[in-house]
């Protein structure tokens, strides 16, 4: 692997080629001043092209030194081109005006949009906001080769290409982390953003996205509404209520923003209450939920080049049911807090510099008073989890391309405790116990991305360092009666991990490029897998054993895709990836001899452990009509498989006794989605004013599964959905529609089973929704 990451650095030495000259600038938008990621940079009267990156940053090498005209486009923004003198102009500022057809948050999704060499899946406000579903986690598994954990109402986990739980670094505005509560994470990340919140989502596949975090499987960044600046004052008010059948309840939300060219706002709040859900065959699901929130962000620009942001959220979840775990949450209290200072010195070398703080706190409370067994032991579980942390970070003119370097810095803390009355014992007595005990994490990395464009060849090299360090109190579970269960004071651990990848795309034509990714990504063990303590949080049925000293593991990928873009004929594309993941971090059981499980039902107690390998695989197709035509042709197809080399099986008899145990060769890894196609069919009539859409997803059935960890086999399924998008004006549109029209008795292979029986986590039936959507 090391060889073939070499390769990408040779690479960018043979393409250099004498007599280039690079153009390198930044698109920003004209009235908000920030960057306009991914516009379509293009040498007009040529195949040289290339887009910008995240921070509007972009650069292109031409032949010779005579003038070149350069084509500027983007969604939303008006097309335009620029005359350029290679000689004297080398470093330019381009400013895009927005469309008068966009100005009402008109956006269309360009999924599949390919910016670099990787694959990058982009989800839109305006989709968001459509839609009827309740959360982040429900709305990423409509992406190819994307699923999601689900556990109960909310708090559903991505899954991408098989990684899954802090295998895939989610995060908030390409910075800010949130740290959940739960061990069972019934409230990760995405659980703590409210979806009327939500600007945009991006989901970058594989171990490359380095600058943004340890990465090794993948990332998802949400991108909330920040203040943005005009040109000369305005207010505005955005609003969308939405309300629906069977999963009864209603969304709502309002924003105000405004502001001028030296100061911006942006307020906001929203409230989401749905009831249980009934499954295709009548069966009530308790998927209850209560969640509201509001914010707030300021900014401004106090000298020329330079703008100050500061936000605030402040989130509530109130009796959210979970009907696959153990427990319920009760209450869940949220803040988060950002900074942001970016410069743009618009110097030679230096293109910009950003210093970005965050804080999250959360208080979670659950308990099981919902659970059949509550008449026995009532359990109460108060956490205190916080994240904070920052980046700092600078754009350098650097050898023809872009160097993105800095550091970053995040700092976890968890401790709680869970209460127990024993009902039925005399006086009820009640104890306490553990579940964290002053835990932390600190990490520090240093990281490096550089962007280099020659001729037809765009070509990223990134790497990073990351210092990991982690200790806690004492491990310790007791009986009611104050006997020892389990103790363990050896917590502390430090890890040095390096990651580094390498990217080439290569642009055959105007219309067809591919591109080929290798890298190396390693994340040292999270929370739960070094310091849980005799708790179920895993698939199967066992309580599980934290790990202090787990080893970091390490995913080593290559990515090989295709891309062909007509605008008459669609996009098509096409990837393939492979991963080979040393030292991961799976369970073995430990001897009842050595330690008994404590929670009733389960069948023994796992301890995390590191196992050589494991193999993943599969594939990713996607093709879309051109969005100049009134018809709307989409269609995606992905799969992915994984493997344990040698695997062991644990036989039990019918009174939970061990009976024997037995190596299994290339088991396959536990919670991946099966084969799924989506084909959603779309009509505009009215010049885009009324547009129905009929959406099929087909699911194949799920008979790869881990005997290790006793998955159970699904079956496939088909579903039917139809919606309808109204625009009655620039201000206000509806959206309306039905899922899962034929009333399709269904659940998804990643659903957990309901806790303490074996029936399946039951999807909603056919369900009827409506959303208005509003902007002043």
């Amino acid at each position: 692997m090391r060889i073939v990451l070499l390769l990408g650095f040779v690479i960018c030495g043979v393409v250099y080629s004498m007599g280039q000259h690079v153009i390198k600038g930044s698109i920003i938008d004209d009235a908000s001043e920030k960057g306009v990621a991914n516009a379509s940079v293009k040498v007009v009267n040529t195949n040289i092209h290339t887009t910008s990156d995240d921070a509007g940053l972009f650069q292109v090498s031409v032949p010779g030194k005579d003038n070149v005209v350069l084509e500027i486009s983007h969604i939303g923004y008006v097309r335009q081109t620029d005359t350029i003198n290679v000689a004297t102009e080398t470093n330019i500022v381009i400013r895009l005006h927005t469309s008068a057809k966009f100005l009402n948050e008109i956006e269309i999704t360009d999924r599949y949009h390919q910016p670099q060499s990787m694959v990058i899946n982009t989800i839109k406000s305006r989709e968001i906001k459509e839609t009827p579903l309740l959360d982040v986690g429900t709305l990423l598994k409509r992406e190819p080769n994307v699923g999601g954990i689900k556990k109960g109402a909310l708090g559903i986990d991505p899954v991408i290409r098989g990684f899954k739980y802090s295998q895939v670094a989610v995060q908030i505005d390409g910075y800010t982390k949130i740290e959940g509560g739960c061990p069972n994470r019934m409230d990760p990340t995405a659980s703590h953003v409210n979806i009327n919140e939500i600007k945009e989502i991006k989901i970058y596949k594989g171990p490359f996205a380095l600058k943004y975090g340890p990465n090794m499987g993948g990332m998802v960044n949400i991108e909330k509404y920040n203040p943005v600046f005009n040109s000369a004052f305005k207010n505005n008010v955005s609003m969308i209520v939405g309300g629906q059948t069977n999963h009864e309840g209603y969304k709502s939300g309002i924003r105000v923003y405004g502001g001028n060219s030296k100061a911006a706002y942006t307020l906001s709040a929203n409230k989401s209450n749905y009831g249980n859900y009934k499954s295709g065959n009548e069966e009530v699901i308790n998927a209850a939920s209560n969640n509201y929130n509001y914010s707030i962000g300021v900014g401004v620009k106090p000298f020329k080049n330079q703008v100050l942001s500061l936000s605030y959220d402040r989130s509530y979840g109130r009796n959210v049911d979970f009907a696959a775990l153990p427990m319920d949450e009760r209450t869940d209290d949220t803040r988060v807090s950002q900074l942001n200072w970016f410069l743009s010195p618009q110097s030679k070398s230096i293109q910009w510099v950003k210093i970005s703080a965050y804080n999250s706190d959360v208080n979670h409370v659950m308990d099981n008073k919902n659970r059949p067994f509550s008449d026995t032991v009532v359990a109460v579980s108060d956490i205190h989890a916080t994240n904070s942390g920052g980046r700092v970070s600078t754009g350098i003119n650097m050898g023809g391309g872009i160097l993105e370097t800095g550091i970053s810095y995040e700092h976890i803390f968890k401790d709680g405790q869970r209460s127990k009355t024993l009902i039925m014992q005399p006086n009820m007595p009640s104890f306490s116990e553990s579940l964290w005990n002053n835990a932390h994490i600190d990490n520090t990395g240093i990281f490096a991305e550089y962007r280099l464009n020659k001729g037809n060849m765009d070509i990223i090299l990134a790497g990073r360092a990351d210092y990991n360090q982690a200790g806690s109190d004492s491990l310790t579970r007791y009986k009611a009666d104050g006997s020892v269960v389990f103790f363990d004071d050896n917590t502390k651990s430090d890890y040095l991990n390096f990651s580094v990848s390498a990217g080439l795309t290569w642009h055959f034509t105007a219309k067809s490029s591919a591109f080929v990714s290798v890298g190396s990504g390693t994340r040292s063990p999270d929370m739960t897998e070094r310091y849980i303590v005799l708790l179920p949080v895993g698939y199967d049925s066992y309580d599980y054993l934290g790990n202090p000293q787990l080893k970091p593991e390490t995913n080593h990928e290559i990515d090989l895709g295709y891309i062909h873009s007509c605008e008459n004929s669609g996009t098509l594309e096409v990837a393939v990836f492979g991963s080979y993941v040393t030292d991961y971090i799976s369970s073995k059981l430990i001897p009842p001899s050595e330690i008994k499980p404590q929670t009733r039902g389960v069948l023994g107690v796992k301890q995390f452990v590191n196992i050589p390998e494991a193999y993943l695989g599969g594939f990713e197709l996607s093709y879309s009509t051109p969005q100049s035509k009134d018809y709307k042709i989409k269609l995606t197809t992905a799969y992915t498989a994984g493997v344990n080399p040698k695997a062991t099986v644990y036989h039990f008899d019918s009174d939970g006794n061990l009976t024997n145990t037995e190596t299994v060769k290339n088991d396959p890894l536990p919670e991946i989605p099966p084969l799924e196609t989506n084909l959603w069919l779309g009509y505009s009539f009215l010049d885009n004013k009324i547009m129905p859409e009929l959406h099929l997803r087909a699911v194949a059935a799920q008979n790869s599964i881990s005997q290790a960890y006793g998955e159970d086999d699904t079956p496939g399924f088909i579903l039917t959905d139809f919606r309808l998008l109204y625009n009655y004006n620039t201000s206000m549109s509806l959206s309306a529609g039905v899922n899962n029209i034929f009333d399709l008795n269904y659940y998804e292979h990643l659903n957990r089973r309901i806790i303490g029986s074996n029936t399946p986590f039951y999807e909603p039936g056919r369900l009827f929704y409506l959303n208005i959507i509003v902007n002043l």
